[in-house]
């Protein structure tokens, strides 16, 4: 019995020993952990405060520069889109052999036409290797900004392109420029540099993401909230509205005309008409204010660190629906492929507000917004399934061809302009260019063929790789076979060019 006691003594004492041992372990792991998380705590701490260190420098020695006079720069006309003559009318193939065709796209009764070899292209432009979207690397800010935790003003609707997007605005925040002058400037842009605006550039940054915003997107949002906080043509809206931008990492700059208003200027590589600038080295400064209209104009020239150009490639930004009314697209060859479809007029709106570029794969990639996915390619997928890719280019060439009135740009709108997928389906009209622009989204999205832009001097049309033997007028692009798909060749079927083209080398555009 002694022992029994000895033995659940000694027992329970190394239960004990056991227990303290793993208190001890635990008890170090722990001080460890916080030892390790103080440290990474300090750490960051450390990182962010040199962040800002470096921020502030920039901005000060940003400031410090602006305070020189600025340089006198001749500023460019806004160039017009090039004048492209169209057909007043589009060409209809006569060789439509039954005017009550069965739906279902058999074999092509028509006498079979010796096949042709376009002549060689002109040129051939290499835009984009890719089948998906331009892939838009947006801008990185100089530091990552901390956003506001916990504001201390009350949320504010900043409107854009029918959508409300919230920011908290430090209304009792509001600077004044003394005049237009350098030191105004620079003493305005200390006071913005102050960390009582990071929330507000932190906002911006958060709402481009949640929102799927472009540049031009965030371009015009940022001027909405500048112009909130400053009122609307202002140039104390003009001042903040670059600080956001440059904070977002933006390439910017500011000038002044002789009666002393402010204008923003945005760099970008791209071709964009309809914009004054003034061109340095391969940077286009664009005046987005069209209100400007003089031939010179004092600019502040300087870098700020890190900057990026702005890029027109497209993303489908977040906005708001409004529903556009209904309206019924359908095939004359294949009247099945008929579709209701919506689209969202915010979109439409944002789309009409849109640079012009000479960038043709930022039309032809930027596909279509959900809501017309939704009511279009339900029917179109359809219509297509089981069918060889032949037939199903036929069926989407056709329904392309028959299912849109023409009408030039000219008559139309009054100057050149081309229109998104999304556009045609609203507008009453489209033309040639619009019309291959829509295709060729099909043909990709649907097919998952590639395809390029025919560019004719009066006219537009395409050309798709098939995955298959296909018989009909070619091209050689590389060492690649492209038939010839004329969306505005009315009821020609894939592999037939239009007549007065057959001998005309165009200039292949490679998307």
């Amino acid at each position: 019995m002694k022992r029994l006691t000895l033995t659940g003594i000694a027992l329970l004492l190394a239960i004990a020993l056991q227990a303290q041992v793993e208190d001890d372990w635990k008890k170090a792991i722990q001080d460890s952990q916080n030892a390790a998380f103080k440290e990474f705590e300090q750490f960051q701490r450390q990182a962010h405060q040199e962040y800002e260190d470096f921020r502030r420098k920039a901005n000060e020695d940003y400031a410090k520069f602006m305070e020189n006079a600025w340089k006198m720069f001749e500023i460019q006309a806004a160039e017009e889109p090039p004048a492209k003559p169209k057909p007043p009318v589009p060409v209809f193939d006569d060789t439509e052999p039954d005017p009550n065709p069965n739906p279902e796209p058999g074999p092509d009764t028509r006498p079979e036409v010796t096949p042709i070899r376009i002549p060689d292209p002109i040129q051939i432009l290499e835009l984009s290797g890719s089948h998906s979207s331009p892939k838009l690397e947006r801008p990185k800010p100089l530091e990552p900004i901390k956003p506001n935790t916990a504001p201390s003003s009350t949320a504010q609707n900043v409107f854009l392109y029918g959508s409300s997007f919230a920011f908290h605005l430090e209304r009792e925040q509001t600077l004044h420029l003394d005049d237009a002058s350098e030191k105004s400037v620079a003493k305005m842009w200390r006071q913005l540099s102050d960390s009582s605006f990071d929330p507000i550039v932190a906002e911006c940054l958060q709402q481009r993401d949640k929102y799927n915003l472009c540049d031009w997107a965030y371009v015009k949002l940022t001027q909405q909230v500048a112009e909130k906080q400053f009122g609307e043509g202002t140039n104390e809206a003009v001042v903040m509205h670059m600080y956001l931008l440059t904070q977002s990492g933006y390439q910017m700059r500011i000038g002044r005309d002789k009666e002393d208003r402010l204008f923003l200027l945005i760099g970008s590589k791209e071709q964009i008409y309809r914009y004054q600038c003034f061109k340095k080295e391969e940077i286009r400064y664009y005046i987005i204010d069209r209100s400007f209209n003089k031939k010179e104009m004092f600019v502040y020239d300087h870098a700020f660190p890190q900057e990026t150009s702005l890029s027109l490639a497209l993303t489908q930004p977040k906005l708001q629906e409004t529903l556009t009314e209904k309206r019924t697209v359908a095939s004359s060859r294949y009247p099945e492929v008929e579709a209701t479809v919506q689209t969202n007029s915010n979109l439409i709106a944002f789309y009409n507000d849109y640079p012009q570029s000479s960038m043709w794969n930022y039309y032809t990639k930027a596909s279509m917004s959900d809501v017309l996915k939704e009511s279009l390619y339900p029917t179109l997928r359809q219509a297509i399934e089981g069918k060889t890719t032949l037939q199903a280019a036929n069926i989407l060439l056709n329904f392309v061809q028959t299912g849109f009135k023409y009408q030039t740009d000219d008559v139309q709108f009054g100057y050149e302009r081309p229109l998104f997928p999304d556009e045609t389906f609203y507008y009453p009209f489209c033309d040639c260019e619009d019309r291959s622009i829509l295709f060729s989204c099909l043909v990709r999205e649907l097919l998952g063929l590639d395809v390029v832009l025919l560019n004719y001097p009066e006219h537009l049309a395409t050309a798709v790789c098939f995955d298959e033997e296909v018989k009909g007028d070619y091209l050689l692009v590389g060492d690649k076979t492209y038939i010839i798909c004329d969306p505005t060749y009315i009821n020609a079927r894939v592999g037939e060019c239009a007549p007065k083209y057959k001998s005309v080398s165009p200039t292949v555009v490679v998307l």
